[in-house]
């Protein structure tokens, strides 16, 4: 053990992001907002689309959001289709203007270089004799973009999905395994609201996700035409692009029981979820991709007291039939449905409680950090 590294723990933590910091809380940015609390954290942006002005831009685009957390728009000066060159290039001149945006110094901040992006930033900070590394596998990238050269230069490897594991051991000795996180204290926290708020919503079943191409939207208007007399809930962004899908999405949300609400952050789609009966996860099985996914909605609905009712792998084979079912074909989607209003759906709240708790965000941190041989700040 460095004991040089404990007695000086990290001035900043800057967060390298493939999803943008937006209403929509993906897991970079519940990250980003929990280690906010004890650092000062800096969270880039993925780039905008590039066009030949994009030449010219050495202006960073910056703002600051929840706990005085800095974004910053990652610039794409040279087209990532001119390859590594063109991503050494842009990540060094992102460095150089962060570098100034905050006035750091060389090597007199301690920085701990967070990559969730799996295409740029894998030459950010990379090196100050200060900066630890840590590349966090959020999504099936293995073996794709920069996957591999990022986990062999990372200190920590750190993945959501254990089907990954063999993958990353090759690569690196140090990959940790942990599931998706959840904030506990959020949860159990009180929610104000009237009825009229949740009209919608009460008693629904409810899909909470980000509306993609890989959604199954012909299975759930199936659901809805089955379900006619209760409401189907769905939260979340619509992000779809390919034509047969818009059409699909376009034509369940037409349905009188089907109520699309839009994105949400965390703190307005809890009155919503407290008030479903059921949660759902309903990915287009023909997508094989899908099979290798981690979702994030789950812990969601189990925080809130809800069963889950999903079609793919969810990965917490200790909660199965005991708060998660699986239904791979549609009648047994209908089946679990059915028994959770009937109340004849199980949740185990004391085995659900204890699974929870050992992914309470605080919980994944300290074993982030002791697994990096790196002080936890405490809280501010």
């Amino acid at each position: 053990m460095n004991n040089s590294k404990k007695k000086n723990t990290a001035d900043w933590i800057i967060i390298s992001s493939d999803e943008p910091w937006s209403d929509v809380w993906m897991p970079q940015v519940h990250y980003a907002f929990q280690l906010s609390k004890r650092y000062d954290v800096v969270f880039i942006d993925p780039p905008n689309r590039w066009t030949f002005k994009n030449l010219f831009n050495f202006k960073l685009e910056t703002r600051k959001v929840d706990n005085d957390i800095i974004v910053v728009r990652y610039l794409n000066l040279i087209p990532l289709s001119l390859g590594r060159v063109a991503v050494y290039l842009n990540d060094k001149i992102n460095q150089f203007l962060i570098s100034k945006l905050l006035n750091f110094k060389k090597n007199q901040l301690k920085i701990i270089m967070w990559r969730f992006d799996a295409f740029r930033s894998m030459y950010n900070f990379e090196n100050r004799e200060t900066t630890r590394q840590i590349f966090h596998v959020i999504d099936p990238i293995a073996g794709k973009n920069l996957d591999i050269p990022l986990a062999k230069r990372a200190e920590l490897v750190l993945i959501t999905s254990p089907k990954f594991i063999d993958h990353y051991l090759k690569i690196n000795s140090n990959v940790l395994q942990i599931g998706q996180g959840v904030d506990l204290d959020f949860y159990r926290s009180p929610v104000q609201y009237n009825e009229k708020e949740i009209e919608q919503s009460k008693n629904s079943i409810l899909l909470l996700c980000t509306y993609t191409d890989e959604i199954d939207y012909e299975f759930l208007k199936r659901l809805a035409e089955k379900f006619s007399s209760k409401n189907i809930t769905l939260i979340g962004p619509n992000r779809v692009t390919l034509p047969p899908k818009i059409a699909q999405f376009d034509s369940l949300i037409q349905l009188k029981n089907v109520n699309w609400l839009g994105a949400m952050p965390p703190a307005k789609f809890r009155k919503h979820l407290d008030s479903c009966r059921v949660g759902l996860i309903a990915y287009d099985k023909s997508n094989s991709v899908n099979n290798l996914r981690s979702p994030l909605k789950i812990i969601g609905y189990l925080a809130a007291g809800k069963p889950v009712i999903s079609n793919i792998d969810s990965e917490v084979p200790s909660l199965v039939n005991k708060g998660i079912y699986y239904a791979y074909e549609d009648e047994t989607f209908y089946d679990y449905i059915e028994a959770s209003y009937k109340e004849n759906l199980q949740f185990d709240k004391h085995i659900v409680n204890d699974y929870l708790s050992k992914m309470d965000y605080d919980n994944l941190l300290d074993s982030i950090f002791e697994n990096l041989d790196e002080p936890l700040k405490a809280k501010y």
